[in-house]
């Protein structure tokens, strides 16, 4: 049956990268027949700083050229590529079965999309189906070798490719294997250095304090150990931490035990309870412990350390690992005969050889590092355009292992980044930069420049070619837009722009850039056509890493009131290179600044232009500034520049008195406007726009709310008195984290909710503004929220009565109880009542472990230490836990009719399948007598002595079924549970049904009926054990 939205034609087996998707592959697959299409329109930008318009405001067309643009054309004097010979088909293309098998290493299934490819094509579908794999994994990708392997065969030819499918794709999984192993064997070697460290100091540590960082961990054990047994390994954790990660290694894999010898040491020799004969011996075996540590990794053998020297130098030679030092060091010491040498190997001899096997071993780890580092440079030197990454490739080379570790686990990823200059016609030198979506040269710039900087990634859409990704937009690229007009709409050959990717493969094709065979060109695939500046030279690229009035004086002379209201001149004008900038007058600045014309706007000194210098002023921010006035209420001061930073909504510094000068911008300021701006319930800002979190998240507070904006649900309003309840608990950085939605309504008492990450407000007409957070929200979610049975809380959390867990009370009567080892769970009803009578979580039952969970005829609860039954059948309400019986063989003994119960009827009737249960006087003979089978977590059988037969409930849930014998299968309807009832009695109950057993009609007499009853507390339910013997 195939899933929804999975292609028929790429499907994938169970449990292989479930995060790929068949869409994945068939835009790959498409992508190779689309490379001259059309441009998918780009999504507009969803930053809250940089959000776009559907049409965003056009250029500046009134200031010189700052900025050259980029074209796809025939520059001046490129030479022709060269034409190549039609290459010889030296092997023949591989089969669909070859294809099948290469590709089900990645844990495809191929289909029709697939098979049909070229081997070029399928190869270049593997890149990218193991690269999205990897995309998965960024910190430890699994894929590496395979698509260096397939980029590899797609620059060479197209019999490589096909090599590459039948034999090479394999192999490079092979390597990328025994990669993967080794690195996951370098974690699980950590690990396992930790927990014997921290257990040779008797430190405890848990998975939390087992992942924290080898420098962090020595400092646990430092923190932890103790001051009088263990000085000598403080002291030594306190040198390795001021020392290498080398140092800090050889500490916790070697010197620790050495230091806790010593401390051993030194402790012996001050015990005065010893005798110097006790303490030689103390020593001497300290030492061999030591020495066994060293030699097998192992300390508490007592057995070995108890040896004479001879003989342990014999027993740690049978038991080291050949072809190590160790065991050669051993076999030196076996062969003498001097006891000198014994004790030497014992005193430092194991340790050394250690040593020297983990020095082998970190030197084989290097010679791999250096050949995985040699590959990564020789293809960084072939591509043409990673000098960065052979630079740092050669640095890891001349450096320490270390250096070469790092550079593989991270370097070989922070080195794809590069700078790409060229001659234009106006500009000696200048840079490809990201000019807020278009691709434009700039003039080189001291200090900062990411929008100069590209991570050069294999091509979009070939992997043998290239992609330019922005460093200053992520997963933006430059992109060939064939069918988009020039700003004053005449076209070009190509405008060329900085877009997000929208994944089609239409984009893929028009950002991927393939080199010129001889010069260092940039052409999209195909085209015959180069990446150029317009009117520029651009013959190739290289990778490396103005007296008039002034426009102040002619709105100063022509506007009395910025007159009056800035007073007199006091210096000269301010201009950068652009003769843009600002003049100081006596209360303020006329700004000078250029969008689409030039204009000059007044900003007063105070709160305002504090701002907007701290902001960066007019020339960071850009856009077209407006003159500072009066807010609209008449109670503040506005500033206002549109289009700051390309963001199509505009930035707003706002003054009033009690919260001073304020920005609002972007979503957050958008949102902020339409609800009324300072008019609205929102009011005036009480902050900047402020980042939070790890996921991208801003802020700004109002004088009535705030504004909340994330990448995955954009900005949420939340005001009034819940926001009043959210404040109090801590904004964002309290228990209900961030709002993902705004304020709802709902059915129950004019109710109002909003939801938040980790959490949700409720509003009702009678129980106020009440929150519901953490592990108790995450149950109220998955029971509905307040269109389930548990409709809307009632209170906030409330601590326990032992302050350890919490609950919350619901308008159904539900409550969800939360403890630290519990979690959270919803009880109620009838189950609820019963446990609060009996005094809740300060009831010998505890905390609830579970929700209520339906029974065949009821309903249960389970809690730590026992249960809560609710029947539907007639029965009662009843608490109880389970109990752990001695082994051995049990009577059954009626706690109201004082008889047995034995297995009916006489002789071979005795014997068979179904025959009947009843009461009998107790004569403890074989067929009263029941061998308990524990069966696991207080679930037992019962097994008739005589008949050798388990005690069985036939197949129904009906009051009154009589209990039978049938052959022992450990059916749930032949386990049984004893659990506690009133006067240390016990009810027989069974696992198949959870009723109980008893004698039925409430009869004593021998031969009443044994049958199951719903439970209702009465005396011929309850029963009292015999123990006959305890043999198991």
């Amino acid at each position: 049956m195939r899933r929804s939205g999975r292609s028929a034609a790429v499907s994938r087996p169970p449990r292989q990268h479930a995060g790929m998707t068949a869409a994945m592959f068939t835009a790959a697959v498409m992508t190779f027949s689309t490379l001259t299409a059309a441009p998918a329109t780009a999504a507009p930008d969803v930053s809250p700083s940089t959000t776009t318009a559907p049409d965003p405001a056009p250029p500046p067309a009134t200031a010189p050229p700052a900025t050259v643009p980029l074209t796809v054309g025939t520059p001046p004097g490129v030479p022709a590529e060269p034409v190549p010979a039609a290459p010889k088909a030296t092997l023949a293309q591989s089969t669909d079965a070859e294809k099948g098998k290469a590709a089900a290493i990645l844990g495809i299934v191929a289909g029709p999309e697939l098979l049909i490819l070229t081997d070029r094509n399928f190869t270049a579908a593997m890149y990218y189906a193991a690269d999205d794999l990897d995309k998965q994994k960024p910190l430890e990708p699994e894929h590496r070798k395979v698509k260096d392997a397939a980029v590899a065969a797609l620059g060479e030819s197209d019999d490589a490719c096909t090599t590459f499918i039948k034999t090479g794709m394999a192999a490079a999984n092979t390597q990328d294997q025994a990669i993967n192993v080794e690195r996951r064997a370098r974690q699980d070697e950590e690990r396992a250095a930790k927990a014997k460290a921290a257990g040779l100091l008797g430190v405890a540590v848990d998975d939390t304090i087992l992942s924290k960082s080898v420098h962090d961990f020595i400092v646990h054990l430092d923190l932890n150990a103790d001051n009088r047994k263990d000085t000598a390994v403080k002291e030594a954790a306190r040198t390795a931490l001021r020392g290498t990660a080398d140092a800090q290694w050889a500490f916790l894999t070697v010197g620790i035990y050495d230091e806790h010898s010593k401390d051993v040491q030194r402790l012996v020799r001050e015990d005065e309870a010893k005798s110097e004969a006790e303490k030689a011996a103390a020593l001497a075996r300290e030492a061999k412990a030591n020495a066994a540590w060293h030699a097998l990794g192992i300390r508490d053998d007592t057995a070995l350390i108890n040896l004479s020297d001879h003989d342990f130098v014999i027993e740690i030679w049978s038991r080291a690992k050949r072809d190590t030092e160790v065991h050669g060091a051993a076999e030196t010491a076996v062969r003498s005969r001097n006891p000198a040498d014994w004790k030497a190997f014992i005193d430092h001899g194991a340790k050394d050889a250690h040593l020297r096997d983990i020095d082998n071993e970190l030197r084989k780890r290097d010679e791999e590092y250096v050949r995985q580092i040699t590959e990564i440079r020789t293809r960084a030197v072939k591509s043409r355009v990673h000098t960065a990454l052979v630079t740092a490739a050669d640095a890891a080379l001349a450096g320490t292992p270390i250096d070469r570790e790092r550079f593989l686990r991270i370097g070989q990823d922070q080195n794809l980044t590069q700078s790409l200059r060229t001659l234009t016609a106006t500009m000696d030198e200048a840079y490809l930069t990201d000019s807020n979506g278009r691709a434009t040269l700039t003039q080189w710039q001291p200090g900062s420049h990411p929008e100069q900087a590209w991570k050069i990634e294999p091509g979009l859409a070939d992997p043998a070619c290239f992609s330019l990704q922005s460093v200053s937009h992520p997963n933006n690229y430059v992109r060939w837009d064939k069918k988009k007009p020039t700003p004053a709409g005449v076209p070009t050959e190509a405008y060329v722009t900085v877009a997000p990717t929208d994944g089609t493969p239409e984009f893929k094709a028009e950002a991927t850039w393939c080199l010129h065979p001889i010069l260092l060109l940039f052409s999209p695939k195909g085209s015959g056509l180069y990446l150029h500046p317009e009117g520029g030279r651009g013959e190739t690229w290289e990778v490396d890493t103005p007296v008039p009035p002034t426009p102040f004086d002619l709105r100063y002379t022509r506007d009395e009131k910025v007159r009056a209201n800035l007073g007199k001149p006091i210096a000269d004008p301010v201009l950068d290179a652009d003769n843009l900038g600002y003049r100081a007058y006596e209360k303020g600045r006329l700004y000078l600044t250029r969008y689409t014309t030039t204009q000059v706007h007044p900003v007063y000194n105070g709160p305002v232009l504090d701002k907007l210098l701290a902001l960066g002023g007019p020339k960071t921010l850009g856009g077209m500034l407006t003159d500072q006035t009066a807010t609209s209420d008449g109670k503040g001061q506005v500033l206002q520049i549109t289009n700051a930073q390309g963001s199509y909504y505009p930035l707003s510094i706002l003054w009033s008195p009690a919260n001073g000068a304020h920005e609002v911008h972007g979503v957050i300021g958008d949102t902020w406007s339409k609800s009324g701006g300072v008019t609205g319930p929102l009011g005036y800002p009480a902050t900047d726009e402020t980042a939070f979190g790890t996921a991208g998240g801003q802020y700004n507070r109002f004088t009535g709310g705030s504004i909340y904006w994330m990448p995955a649900t954009g900005a949420r309003t939340i005001t009034g008195d819940l926001h009043t309840k959210f404040a109090a608990l801590g904004y964002e950085t309290g228990p209900l984290g961030y709002p993902t939605g705004e304020a709802t309504s709902f059915a129950a008492e004019g109710g109002v909710f909003q939801r938040f990450s980790t959490g949700s407000l409720y509003r009702t007409t009678f129980h106020g503004v009440r929150a519901v957070t953490g592990d108790i929200h995450r149950k109220y979610a998955e029971l509905g929220y307040e269109a389930g049975f548990v409709t809307f809380p009632v209170g906030d959390e409330t601590p326990t009565s032992d302050g350890v867990g919490k609950y919350i009370n619901f308008s159904t009567g539900v409550a969800i109880y939360w403890h630290p080892a519990t979690g959270a769970h919803a009880i109620y009803g009838n189950i609820r009542a019963k446990w609060d009578t009996l005094g809740s979580e300060k009831s010998y039952l505890g905390y609830p472990t579970t929700d209520e969970l339906p029974l065949p005829k009821g309903r249960r609860n389970v809690f730590q230490n026992g249960r809560i039954d609710w029947s539907n059948d007639g029965g009662g309400t009843i608490d109880y836990k389970t109990v752990t019986m001695p082994p051995g063989s049990i009577e059954l003994k009626n706690a109201n009719a004082g008889r047995c119960i034995q297995v009916a009827g006489v002789g071979q009737d005795a014997l068979r399948d179904s025959a009947g249960t009843e009461l009998w006087d107790c004569l403890a003979s074989p067929k009263q007598i029941w061998k308990l089978a524990p069966l696991g977590d207080n679930k037992y059988t019962l097994k008739n002595q005589n008949s050798g037969k388990c005690l069985d409930l036939p197949p129904d849930y009906n009051n009154g079924t009589p209990l039978v014998q049938y052959t022992c299968h450990n059916g749930t309807n032949q386990q049984w549970e004893f659990t506690t009832a009133a006067n240390g009695t016990l009810a027989l109950r069974s696992v198949h049904s959870a009723k109980i057993t008893e004698a039925l009609g409430n009869g004593t007499a021998n031969a009443t009926l044994i049958g199951q009853w719903a439970d209702l507390g009465n005396p011929n339910q309850r029963w009292n054990t015999i123990q006959i013997n305890t043999t198991p």
